[in-house]
């Protein structure tokens, strides 16, 4: 079988304090084979404009499968 990207994201987890949640916000149409210097800027950028303290990150990569 052959491995083909289909798709990514990465999903951004903050935590909203005053609530005692996290709050999750998904951006989808990555590249494929993000590296971990673009995941570390773009993850700072967006905590810059949130105002809010950075959870965790998680990267979500799909691949499809075909014969």
């Amino acid at each position: 079988m052959q491995r083909e990207w289909n798709k990514g994201a990465i999903e951004l987890y903050f935590e909203d304090i005053e609530n005692e949640e996290f709050l999750r916000r998904s951006y989808p149409n990555t590249i494929e084979n993000v590296s971990a210097e673009q995941v570390e800027g773009f993850t700072a950028a967006i905590e810059s404009l949130s105002g809010l303290d950075l959870g965790h990150t998680v990267i979500v990569e799909e691949y499809k499968y075909t014969r």
